[in-house]
């Protein structure tokens, strides 16, 4: 090989011309060798094939002879191949013949480097093994280098199969530069789904470019498929996984033959499921979150039974974050950190600590992890002060360290001070003991005493040397006696200084007591009433620090000014803050007056002061502050050598023990409101002071602030008019009024309504003519008439006082005038007046159109009598005598028809007509018969037929005609009134007579019910004017039945020629009611026409 590759450059001319000579010829004139081909393996032998026709019988012998380089080499072969010895530098001349076939064919060809490929050995897999850990394949192969030459670069085609369905899952592509040492070839491929999931297989073929192959390069054959192969048990995978936060990971589940996968769910999301093989199948989950402490549970389900595995999603560990180390007691080293961000994986999962120290190689064991804090301790080693400690975060999902190298002793942190003890030396000094544990021997310690006495606060810096016993004192001087001091230490080491220890529990501790250290601060006032003369002594309680102790008494001496006798005195225990000395009312005298404060260590210096008060004319002034205080001022006094005093008390009387006083050499003071409450009246007094006497100069009275008033005046009504209400008010007490009175509101209100005191100002406020609102200004007015009011009317009184703080309550109450007479008598009479003139105008107007009234509502009734339509012609008689109906005799009719009713008839006003009839056979004439008979009678009246046509029987005779007159009933307008309560008369008459009519109900005669003969009733007079007309059951005879219902009479005399009413009705006397009723002013004009 390697003289090969010192020859090649030299042989590469030669080469290109030998080629360019000798192509490669193939000379095959029988046909009997096809698709001859012919390739290199290891550029060494060339391998030529063919293929041979299936005529030939008998195995073939093959004569086949080479040459290279010129040598030639013949041997036989029944082979339809050969393989021969080939140099890439000359070409290979090639014969072949073939015996024992017919017509031994033979051929001749010549191949040159380019004219064969170069087509590697297909490679050998020497090992695929999968890591089911981190689901990766490791793949070994090999070629056949032995013809190689250095660095040339193998190539390798790498397919991975899934399945027993052989899908190709990967295609990857090798290369490396051969050398020598490249005995073995390298791969592996991470799967993206678990290994156990389903079958994985690989084939690899390879190609070799040579650089100085100037022939045709081709892939090799594929190599031996190699398998791996999954579970096939009912499991999921992978099983408890543990990831980083933001994953992309697949699941899978495998079946047992015949099972059937369905769904898979992860936490409360549904996946969609990937076929992996016959019996498995996964999903992929992208981008996973942290899970919760017990990890995320992913559940395959199948129709037998489920499959399921825990998913722990986290982060790695984070760097240890404030890793420090220090010692308490140069004995241990506490090391600590802060894990920084959370894993988000617990229990097993969960991070691992390892502090390592680095110069002695001892590891921390004593750990204490918290949520807040991870720590450990560790031994100071004895002559090692240097120490270097690497610190090591591990869990399932990476690694991470922290490192720290310090000096021990320049890293003290002790423990706070403990057995702290306080002993007295004095009522100013006390002594302040401690315990430091410690080994501090070498170290010199500062320590920081911390004092504090009602929120003031003084330190005391010590320094000490380390003792073996580790007890350490320090003194603490000018304190105040009998004070009660809270006190604390901590301490630390001074060269180098690293941290304070923690401050000691706070120690009280109250100092001894000593004699009072000042005089007390004390005032007096002289008052004279008439049982005598009283002197109050008031002073103020020694604050604490100037009482030196507790205050158990007090001793108040009292002596004439510029006496030398005894003085006497009284002894007061310690709460009091006053004292009376009473003196007779004729001692005018001045005294002296000593107060000393006692307590267990001694006496106060004495308080002197002399009733000597000096008067002066000065005016009250008024005066008002804020809701801070009141100032106020007064001008400079010249002899006032030892200042001014402020006193100020409450005005009322009875409050003295609320007496206060200031002492102060400015001409001004400012009252806070805590001292002078608000709504309180106080009187302010100003003293000047000049050896021991006082002299006044200013007095005023007045508030911090102005309040309303606490209650309402109380008011009584004096007297009421009926336009007038007169009332009266008294003061509000001093107490309740709560500011300088300004006037005082009055609201008289008309009641309408029940008003409280509550809404009652409402309705005061509303702007109403009704409503009277007084404003009164003047304070000493205490009374008020109010005028203008209505007579008899209730009304609501209300009232208020007002001051500067605004209105106070009202009070109000029910008042109401007295009655007028004068307007009573007015209100009975203008009604009467009133009336009276309407009734007279009333009465001249109707006077007036009387006329008209009696037209409208009461026309006359005209007289049946006088009726034109009964008024007969004169001649008529006159000129024919013979008609017997017109004559007024009575005559007894052959033939009768009335047509009766026998319901009960209303009395008619009008005048009754009565036709002449027989007399009964009691002798009576219809006429008497109806003035003993009972109201109730059938009226009977004449009424011609419509039509003047003559009768188509003119032959008949008079009597003829006389004897056939008929008569119908006449009906009434009205609807008959029946009387339940009485039976109608057998012998009853119905009486004939004038009846008006108006919308009558028109009754077909029935002749069915034609009385009996013997029972017939009186008829009224029926006026007959042509007999002759009349025929018997002639088809406008009332009786004939075939003439129509309308034939019938109405209850008023009708023309000859029509049915016009010629009376018109009126209402009956006794209140029958017609079916119409009524009248109008059209007629109205009617009627005045017809008249």
């Amino acid at each position: 090989m390697k003289n090969k590759l010192h020859c090649c450059l030299l042989l590469a001319v030669v080469f290109c011309w030998v080629s360019s000579l000798a192509k490669s010829q193939e000379q095959d004139s029988s046909g009997f060798f096809q698709n001859l081909q012919c390739f290199t393996h290891n550029l060494e032998t060339a391998v030529c094939s063919w293929v041979a026709p299936n005529t030939t019988k008998s195995d073939i012998l093959y004569q086949i002879c080479y040459s290279t380089s010129g040598s030639s080499v013949c041997f036989s072969s029944n082979k339809s191949s050969l393989e021969v010895e080939f140099e890439t530098t000359a070409p290979l001349s090639i014969s072949i013949k073939a015996s024992n076939a017919q017509g031994s064919p033979e051929i001749r060809f010549q191949k040159t480097m380019s004219d064969i490929p170069f087509i590697p050995h297909a490679p050998e897999i020497l090992s695929f093994v999968p890591d089911n850990e981190t689901d990766k394949l490791h793949v070994q192969w090999s070629v056949d280098n032995s013809t190689l030459l250095s660095e040339v670069e193998v190539r390798c085609q790498i397919q991975i199969l899934r399945s027993e369905n052989m899908d190709i899952v990967e295609k990857a592509l090798w290369k490396k530069h051969w050398t020598p040492n490249d005995t073995v070839f390298y791969w592996n491929w991470t799967s993206d789904f678990p290994l156990l999931c389903t079958s994985y297989s690989v084939k690899i073929r390879c190609l070799i470019d040579d650089p100085y192959y100037y022939g045709q390069k081709d892939w090799s054959n594929w190599s031996r498929l190699h398998t791996v192969y999954g579970s096939s048990e009912h499991q999921m995978y992978p099983i408890d996984k543990v990831v980083p936060v933001g994953t992309n990971m697949t699941f899978c589940c495998t079946v047992e033959s015949g099972t059937k996968i369905l769904s898979a769910e992860l936490g409360n999301d549904q996946y969609p499921l990937i076929p992996l093989s016959s019996n498995s199948s996964g999903i992929r989950v992208q981008n996973l979150a942290m899970s919760e402490e017990s990890g995320a549970n992913l559940i395959f389900f199948t129709d037998q039974q489920i499959c399921g595995t825990v998913v722990f999603v986290g982060y790695p560990p984070d760097i240890p974050q404030n890793f420090t180390c220090e010692t308490n007691n140069l004995r241990q080293i506490k090391c600590w950190w802060n894990p920084g961000r959370l894993t988000g994986l617990y229990s097993d999962r969960e991070t691992k600590y390892t502090l390592r120290e680095s110069f002695s190689g001892m590891t921390c064991v004593t750990c204490h992890n918290t949520e807040e804090e991870y720590s450990c301790m560790c031994e100071v080693f004895k002559d090692q002060s240097f120490y270097a400690y690497s610190l090591e975060a591990e869990n399932p999902l990476g690694k991470s360290q922290a490192s720290l190298s310090f000096n021990v002793t320049h890293r003290v942190h002790p423990k706070a001070p403990e057995k702290v003890r306080l002993e007295d030396i004095s009522h100013k000094v006390i002594s302040l003991a401690w315990h430091l544990d410690g080994k501090f021997v070498s170290l010199q310690l500062t320590c920081e005493i911390e004092v504090k006495s009602n929120k003031r606060v003084k330190m005391h810096n010590t320094t000490v040397i380390g003792s073996e016993d580790g007890n350490y004192s320090y003194i603490i001087d000018n304190l105040q006696p009998f004070h009660k001091y809270d006190i604390r230490i901590r301490c630390a080491a001074l060269d180098p200084f690293w941290k304070w220890s923690d401050w000691t529990a706070v120690k009280g501790h109250t100092t001894l007591e000593a004699a009072p250290a000042k005089h007390l601060d004390i005032w007096l006032v002289n008052a004279r009433h008439p049982e005598g003369r009283t002197i109050t002594v008031y002073w103020k309680p020694l604050p604490i620090t100037e009482a030196n102790g507790k205050i158990y008494s007090y001793n108040v001496s009292w002596s004439p000014l510029g006496s030398r006798m005894e003085p006497q005195n009284i002894v007061l225990p310690a709460p009091l803050n006053r004292t009376q000395i009473n003196l007779n009312s004729s001692d005018n005298g001045d005294y002296e007056i000593t107060v000393v404060a006692i307590n267990s260590a001694g006496l106060s210096p004495p308080s002197r002061i002399t009733t000597v008060q000096l008067t002066n004319d000065v005016v009250t002034e008024l005066g008002v502050g804020n809701a801070e205080g009141i100032n106020i001022t007064w001008q400079l006094d010249a002899n006032a050598s030892c200042g001014y005093v402020v006193q100020w008390k409450p005005s009322s009387p009875s409050n003295i023990s609320a007496l206060r006083w200031k002492r102060l050499n400015a001409n001004g003071c400012f009252i806070r409101s805590d001292q002078f409450p608000v709504g309180v009246r106080h009187d302010i007094t100003v003293f000047a002071c000049n050896d021991h006497q006082h002299r006044l100069i200013k007095r005023v009275t007045g508030y911090t602030e102005e309040l309303t008033p606490r209650v309402a005046p109380n008011y009584t009504v004096v007297e009421t008019t009926s336009d007038s209400v007169y009332v009266k008010w008294e003061g509000i007490p001093e107490e309740d009024l709560r500011g300088f009175l300004h006037g005082y509101v009055v609201y008289i209100v008309k009641q309408e309504n029940a008003t409280s005191d509550s809404s009652f100002m409402d309705f005061a406020d509303h702007t109403d003519t009704k409503n009277k609102k007084f404003n009164i200004t003047n304070p000493a007015v205490g009374m008020l008439k109010i005028k203008d009011l209505q007579s008899g009317t209730s009304y609501r009184l209300g009232l208020l006082a007002y001051t500067g703080g605004g209105n106070g309550p009202i009070k109000s109450s029910n008042v109401v005038t007295n009655d007028n007479a004068l307007g009573l008598i007015l209100a009975i009479l203008i009604p009467i007046v009133v009336a009276v003139v309407l009734g007279i105008v009333a009465s001249t107007i109707c006077y007036k159109k009387r006329e008209w009234i009696k037209e409208t509502f009461y026309p006359d009734i005209p007289n049946p009598e006088n009726s034109k339509a009964l008024q007969f012609q004169k001649n008529v008689n006159e000129a024919n005598k013979g008609i017997k109906t017109l004559e007024m005799n009575p005559c007894t009719p052959n033939n009768v028809e009335v047509v009766e009713t026998f319901s009960t008839v209303p009395k008619i006003l009008d005048t009754e007509l009565h036709s002449p009839v027989t007399e009964d056979p009691n002798g009576q004439t219809p006429e008497e018969d109806f003035d003993t008979e009972d109201e109730n009678h059938v009226v009977v009246s004449y009424c011609p037929p419509s039509s003047n046509e003559e009768t188509g029987n003119p032959a008949l005779d008079e009597s003829a005609a006389s004897s056939q007159v008929v008569y119908i009933d006449i009906q009434s307008m009205y609807q008959p009134q029946a009387n339940s309560e009485e039976e109608p008369d057998g012998n009853f008459m119905d009486s004939a007579g004038y009846k008006p009519q108006m919308q009558l109900a028109i009754n077909t005669v029935n002749m069915e019910q034609q009385p009996h003969v013997e029972e017939a009733f009186a008829a009224g007079y029926r006026p007959q004017e042509n007999p002759s007309t009349w025929a018997v059951a002639s088809a406008d005879s009332p009786t004939s039945l075939g003439s129509n219902s309308e034939n019938a009479s109405f209850g008023s005399p009708c023309s000859i020629t029509s049915r016009h009413f010629l009376i018109p009705p009126v209402d009956d006397k006794d209140n029958l009611k017609p079916t119409h009723v009524g009248w109008s002013l059209s007629s109205l004009f009617q009627n005045k026409q017809e008249d």
